[in-house]
């Protein structure tokens, strides 16, 4: 049983994966370019369960890597999580060295 958020995540980044890929390729050629069959295809872009590395490949293909990480952002925004790209940052300490 999957979360509804990775469920949400997966048929966002499938849908991204479909916009992309009819752009430049038909379903057949884009198997063949990541190496798995049509049907796999249609199981990515229809958020369904496939291995992590197909969906890697295909996000590698497609240059979407990016992606990935704006999804996880917004998907974290919706269900109040942090930004992953948030990073903490040490503020510049004065120093005071007159003696």
């Amino acid at each position: 049983m999957r979360s509804k958020q990775a469920l949400k995540m997966a048929q966002r980044l499938g849908d991204l994966i479909r916009q992309h890929r009819t752009l430049h390729y038909t379903q057949s050629t884009f198997a063949k370019m990541i190496g798995v069959s049509r049907s796999t295809v249609q199981k990515l872009e229809q958020g369904e369960t496939v291995k992590s590395d197909i969906l890697f490949e295909a996000l590698v293909v497609l240059q979407l890597q990016g992606s990935l990480l704006d999804e996880i952002n917004e998907l974290a925004a919706d269900v109040g999580g942090y930004n992953t790209r948030q990073r903490k940052t040490n503020k510049a300490q004065v120093i005071n060295d007159d003696f």
